[in-house]
């Protein structure tokens, strides 16, 4: 049987996020990035 599993990354829970100057978004440069804990259960 094959099952298919969306994965989604997200900005890493350790990291503290950063809101860009004009505050219209936020600053991904340099950010680490790590797999969703949800998607991480659904992979095991």
């Amino acid at each position: 049987m094959k099952i298919l599993v969306s994965v989604k990354r997200v900005i890493d829970y350790n990291v503290k996020v950063r809101v860009k100057a004009d505050n219209s978004d936020v600053d991904l440069a340099n950010v680490k990035m790590a797999l969703n804990p949800f998607c991480e259960i659904a992979v095991e």
